[in-house]
């Protein structure tokens, strides 16, 4: 009976009729956990389940348009009179639900729904629109609060940008009337060699690999820094410390040729990886 009629659907090839019964218990995602739902579904080709649904909606609303009326048809009329009148009441329902399917945005070409096309007799109370109302809301104020969160970071990604090119990006996100923030863009590396801690060796091999180790020593420091940054995504931050692992073996590398070196020339070997990078040697 229309009255036990909960929604009326389509979605693509998929014609649906949700009806209350109240001898079937179950629940039904679409009337927010509402019980005694049964749901008849039938399938074909789009075009003909959308005109499938488009005269299940006129039906229904000539149901509701007589409910309302409360008109009650003579027993003398004929049956063609029955059959002009409704002939007469249908047409302009039809024309009107697709005049209003045309304007209204939420019936898709391939989905629609009776709660979607503007039924009086959606029979959704009040307490699950206030119900809905608060889920949506709850849904915007979470996705609001991540947007903020996703700003704040493309701000950070911008400055960045701007202090190693000297120019900000037109992406750096920026309220009404905010102008965006001045950058001085860096200039040189921020790991300087000192002259004086070049070591002074009379033999100029040695010189050259001693040399080689402070600056692979200072690489490493870099690197290291490099992989400690916060706010790192995951390849990234594994990529880093891939780098740095790298830059530690290779500063172990030189170490073992000075030594090599060094015992070749009668001194002594040492040990400055491992002072300079206590607990950092790679296996």
């Amino acid at each position: 009976q229309w009255k036990q009629l909960e929604n009326l659907y389509f979605r693509e090839k998929k014609f649906a009729v949700e009806v209350h019964d109240p001898r079937r218990i179950s629940v039904s995602r679409r009337t927010f956990g509402q019980s005694g739902l049964v749901v008849q579904t039938w399938y074909a080709n789009t075009s003909l389940i959308k005109s499938i649904w488009v005269m299940a909606i006129s039906q229904h609303q000539f149901y509701l348009d007589r409910k309302q009326s409360k008109a009650k048809i003579p027993s003398a009329r004929s049956l063609d009179d029955i059959a002009m009148d409704l002939t007469e009441m249908g047409t302009p329902k039809v024309s009107k639900l697709v005049t209003l399917e045309a304007k209204n945005q939420l019936i898709m070409a391939s989905n629609g729904s009776l709660i979607s096309s503007g039924s009086q007799d959606s029979e959704v109370s009040e307490e699950q629109k206030k119900e809905k109302i608060m889920e949506l809301k709850k849904k915007e104020k979470l996705l609001q609060e991540k947007l903020l969160q996703k700003v704040e970071e493309l701000k950070k990604i911008c400055l960045r940008e701007a202090e190693l090119t000297g120019k900000m990006p037109k992406e750096y996100p920026l309220s009404a009337g905010e102008e965006p923030p001045q950058v001085r863009r860096r200039v040189g590396t921020a790991f300087k060699l000192d002259d004086n801690l070049l070591p002074s060796e009379e033999d100029p091999t040695l010189q050259d690999l001693e040399s080689n180790f402070i600056i692979h020593q200072k690489l490493v420091e870099a690197a290291k820094k490099l992989a400690n940054e916060p706010d790192l995504c995951k390849n990234v931050k594994k990529k880093r410390k891939q780098e740095y692992a790298d830059a530690v073996k290779k500063l172990q590398e030189i170490e073992n040729s000075i030594n090599e070196y060094r015992i070749k020339c009668g001194k002594k070997p040492t040990q400055k990886s491992t002072l300079a990078l206590p607990g950092e040697r790679i296996p």
